[in-house]
C-alpha cells in the first residue's frame, strides 16, 4: 500500500494515558498515522475507587487524540459518541480498530457511520465476550433477537478479530465467525514503566523495612477469585519455619480487612504489608521490591481469568512467577512460570519453597519470563507484531499457523 496507513482506534479504555502508550509507540513508525477517538469525560470505578478521566486532545503529524462527548459518562455498555460521523469524515481512516465489547451501542454506531463517511475503511475488532455465543444463552426473546442482529452485523462488517486467549477464539468460531483471528491482547505492558531497577528495588525495600527478607508479592484485587486467600494462608504456614520471608500485597479488595485481622492475630505486622489502592505508575516500583510474584486465580461459576496482565507486568520487571492453571493462564505463560493446580495450597507452598531455596531456579524463570513478556506482551514486541497484522489486513493476504506450529502473534488462526 502506498503512503501512510491511517489507523483509527476507538475505545473508552484509552481515556487513561497509561493505555495510550502502546499507540504512541506505533505512531513513531513513519509508515503510520495513528488516531485515537475516546470519550471527552469518563468515570470509572476500580478497586471501589471512583476515577474521573478528562483526557486532553493531541494534534501532531502522526499521532492524534480526539475526544468526543458521549451519551453516557460511565455506563460502558450503553453509550454513543456525539458528532462521531463528522469526526470520521475528517479523519478518513484506512483501518478502524474497535476495542469495545461487541454488544455495546457504540460498536454498532461505527459500522453505520463507516458506510456513509468512510466506505473504504477496513474494520477489525477486539473481542473478549464472544457475542456470537451469548445470544444463544439468553431466554429473553427480544434481547436474543437484538444480540443476534448485532452479531450478524459484526460478521458482515469486519475483516478480522483480535482476541487475547484461545477460549475466545474457539467461542467466536462456534458462533460462526469464519474470518482471520489473531491472538494479541489490547493494552499490553509499557516496558519503560515495568522494568528492572536496582535503585528502585533498594529504595522500596528500605521503605518497607524488607532489606533482608525474601519478598513474596502480589498485585491486583484482594479477592478469593484471584487466590489471595490461598496465598495468605500458605504464607502464614511457611512463615513459622521460614523467618526470612515477607508478603507484599499491592491493591485493595474485599479480603483486605480479614487479612489485616489475621496479620495482627499472628503477630506478622513486620512481615506482611498491604498497600491498599495505588496508582498504576506505583505498581512496578513495588514489584521491584519483590523476589517472586504469585497469582492464584480460581474459576468461579460466573468468572474466568482470561488474560491477567499483572503476570506479564511482573515478568517484565524481571520477576519469576508462580501462577495457577486457571483460565488462559497456562497458555499465556507457557513454560515461563511455575504453574500449579488452582486452589491447591500444597502445590503452591512447594513452588514458593523452591524459589526461596534455589537462586538458580528463580534466575531461570525470571530470564525466560522477561523474554516472553517482551516479545508478546510489551509494547515494543506487540507493535512489531501488530504492524505485520495490519499489513496482512490491508493487502488481504493472510499468513496462518500450520497445525501444531508454535504460537506466533502475527499469524492468524
Amino acid at each position: 500500500m502506498n503512503g501512510k496507513i491511517k489507523i483509527l482506534i476507538i475505545s473508552h479504555a484509552l481515556v487513561s494515558d497509561v493505555n495510550q502508550k502502546r499507540w504512541e509507540r506505533l505512531a513513531k513508525d513513519n509508515n503510520y498515522e495513528v488516531n485515537l477517538l475516546i470519550p471527552k469525560y469518563w468515570e470509572s470505578n476500580w478497586f471501589k475507587e471512583k476515577i474521573i478521566y478528562e483526557p486532553k486532545e493531541i494534534r501532531s503529524k502522526d499521532y492524534n487524540i480526539y475526544t468526543l462527548n458521549t451519551t453516557s459518562k460511565s455506563k460502558w455498555t450503553r453509550y454513543f459518541f456525539k458528532s462521531f460521523s463528522l469526526k470520521l469524515n475528517k479523519i478518513k481512516p484506512d483501518l478502524i480498530y474497535i476495542i469495545q465489547e461487541e454488544s455495546i451501542w457504540v460498536h454498532h454506531q461505527i459500522y453505520l457511520a463507516r458506510k456513509f463517511f468512510a466506505p473504504k475503511a477496513k474494520i477489525i475488532f477486539f473481542s473478549m465476550n464472544a457475542l456470537g455465543m451469548t445470544y444463544e444463552k439468553t431466554n429473553n426473546v427480544l434481547f436474543k433477537f437484538i444480540l443476534k442482529l448485532m452479531w450478524n452485523n459484526i460478521k458482515r462488517n469486519t475483516e478480522a478479530a483480535l482476541v487475547h486467549y484461545p477460549g475466545c477464539m474457539d467461542s467466536l468460531r462456534k458462533g460462526g465467525y469464519n474470518k482471520p483471528i489473531y491472538l494479541q491482547t489490547q493494552i499490553g505492558v509499557d516496558e519503560t514503566l515495568f522494568t528492572t531497577s536496582n535503585d528502585v528495588r533498594e529504595e522500596y525495600r528500605k521503605k518497607l523495612n524488607y532489606n533482608s527478607k525474601f519478598v513474596i508479592g502480589y498485585s491486583g484485587r484482594l479477592t478469593a477469585a484471584k487466590g489471595v486467600d490461598d496465598l495468605f494462608e500458605v504464607f502464614c504456614r511457611l512463615s513459622k519455619e521460614h523467618k526470612d520471608i515477607a508478603l507484599l500485597l499491592v491493591g485493595n479488595g474485599d479480603l483486605k480487612e480479614s487479612i489485616e485481622k489475621g496479620v495482627i492475630q499472628l503477630n506478622l505486622q513486620n512481615r506482611v504489608h498491604i498497600t491498599g489502592f495505588v496508582d498504576q505508575s506505583e505498581v512496578p516500583k513495588y514489584m521491584n521490591a519483590m523476589d517472586c510474584f504469585v497469582l492464584g486465580s480460581k474459576t468461579t461459576t460466573n468468572w474466568i481469568d482470561t488474560f491477567p496482565l499483572v503476570t506479564v507486568q511482573a515478568q517484565a520487571c524481571g520477576l519469576p512467577v508462580i501462577a495457577s492453571n486457571s483460565g488462559s493462564i497456562p497458555w499465556q505463560l507457557d513454560n515461563s512460570a511455575i504453574i500449579y493446580s488452582e486452589g491447591n495450597r500444597e502445590e503452591l507452598s512447594r513452588a514458593i519453597i523452591e524459589f526461596v531455596e534455589c537462586d538458580n531456579l528463580r534466575i531461570k524463570y525470571a530470564q525466560i519470563g522477561q523474554k516472553r513478556s517482551n516479545e508478546y506482551f510489551c509494547h515494543g514486541g506487540m507493535t512489531q507484531n501488530f504492524k505485520k497484522i495490519v499489513e496482512q489486513i490491508m493487502e488481504h493476504n493472510y499468513f496462518y499457523h500450520n497445525k501444531e506450529e508454535e504460537y506466533k502473534q502475527w499469524k492468524a488462526y
